[in-house]
């Protein structure tokens, strides 16, 4: 994905992805959930026919800020699972809940019809958001958030007693699904759910394909934030923000961030507050940033009745959390090589062809498709897959975001996803 800078951190959210075991630090017996120690932090009521449970663990490499998560979203009474879903959130998101509607949130779509349904929290949720030293975040390597990522799925079987989970994931949740599929499948997952990513998103542009060399990268880090390393990294399209090891993602006006106060301000300011920037509402305007973002409607199809401005706003305000540069640094990394880098260490999609799980695969119209990229962003890694069961949805008229919020979404994504979940268990 291209890489914008961002104004202010709450507006920076919501976005934003395998080998042999050997290649996952911790990746032998202590990635299994019985060395590790598993803390029951909130279970509360999120509705009044749903409960929503937290738990916490912590585990190498160290750094300041070691711990990560799972959030569960249950039927308060339930005789039996229905299923067990994990997701992963994309980049620069946490697992928070926005909204309290089955309409905008398939995790409650599915909650509501007996689905337990586990949301992943990273790392980088769980750093403080008065932090601005993200140096932790250098540790937060790919290798790194699959080691965690198996420690939850093995968490979420012992607790379900489920000997598969199903797995999706949106935009950088996606990447992840797949690499993990890459070396878990068998052992692991029932089916996958790509939502509007693929196995890499950057391509380490405008670098000539394999070309990268990745351990120029990784000194970058090391060393710290000087202007020949910002040279070299934005050469790739990772451009760090203004704490260094944290990745730009958005590159909104300067305006929005006094938008986004005024509409969460009381009267007289508020949604309906103007005019503002030239536009009859401030409403009016942040709609015109959604819509523009990213080049029309690839980041939100708004103005044409795919999303609303309250929703969208709800998610940006509970959502944002820092995400790391070396993440996005391996990414470019692995798409510059086209999945086959020279490093035995990055090699996680080895084994994609050999993966036989079943796939649904959702892909927004408007953000890369209508530019050209659906085959590299979406597309390839749903054919790099050889599973005879495999559906691809392309969403006519659907922003990224739209997949998870917006006003089709619940006609063309959760209700297509229950049905096959259904037909899948």
């Amino acid at each position: 994905m291209k890489n914008y800078p961002k104004v202010n951190f709450l507006v920076s959210l919501f976005l934003f992805y395998g080998g042999a075991s050997l290649l996952w630090p911790g990746w032998g017996n202590a990635a299994g959930s019985k060395s590790t120690a598993w803390h029951l932090r909130s279970s509360a009521a999120f509705t009044e026919n749903l409960v929503e449970t937290l738990w916490t663990t912590e585990s190498p490499p160290e750094s300041r800020y070691n711990t990560f998560g799972v959030r569960r979203l249950a039927l308060k009474n339930r005789a039996a699972y229905k299923g067990v879903l994990v997701h992963l959130p994309g980049s620069s998101s946490n697992g928070n809940f926005y909204t309290t509607s089955e309409n905008y949130d398939f995790r409650i779509y599915l909650a509501n019809r007996g689905y337990d349904v586990y949301t992943v929290e990273y790392r980088t949720s769980f750093i403080p958001k008065e932090e601005t030293d993200y140096s932790c975040m250098a540790t937060y390597k790919t290798s790194a958030t699959l080691a965690d990522l198996r420690k939850i799925i093995e968490f979420v079987k012992q607790k379900t007693g489920m000997r598969k989970i199903f797995l999706s994931g949106h935009s950088t949740g996606t990447r992840y699904v797949y690499l993990y599929a890459c070396a878990r499948s068998s052992e692991d997952l029932a089916g996958i759910i790509p939502l509007d990513g693929s196995p890499w998103e950057m391509n380490g542009r405008p670098s000539s394909e394999s070309t990268m060399d990745i351990n120029s990268g990784y000194t970058a880090l090391a060393s710290g934030d000087t202007e020949a390393n910002r040279k070299l990294l934005s050469g790739w399209g990772v451009e760090p923000d203004t704490g260094y090891y944290n990745v730009r993602i958005i590159n909104w006006a300067p305006e929005m961030g006094k938008a986004m106060k005024y509409y969460f301000s009381p009267l007289p300011y508020g949604p309906q507050y103007g005019p503002f920037a030239g536009f009859p509402t401030v409403s009016d305007y942040i709609a015109d940033q959604l819509q523009h973002i990213w080049g029309n409607a690839q980041l939100t199809n708004i103005k044409n009745g795919y999303a609303r401005v309250e929703v969208m706003m709800n998610m940006m305000s509970k959502v944002g959390v820092p995400w790391p540069l070396v993440d996005y640094l391996e990414d470019a990394y692995l798409g510059n090589w086209k999945g086959n880098p020279p490093e035995a260490k990055l090699k996680f999609l080895k084994n994609i062809e050999k993966v036989k799980t079943p796939i649904l695969a959702f892909a927004s119209e408007m953000w890369t498709t209508a530019v050209g990229y659906e085959y590299r962003w979406k597309r390839e890694g749903y054919e790099m897959i050889k599973s005879t069961d495999r559906q691809y949805i392309l969403l006519t008229g659907f922003g990224h975001m739209d997949i998870l919020a917006g006003e089709k979404a619940k006609d063309e994504v959760f209700v297509p996803l229950y049905n096959w979940l259904q037909a899948h268990n």
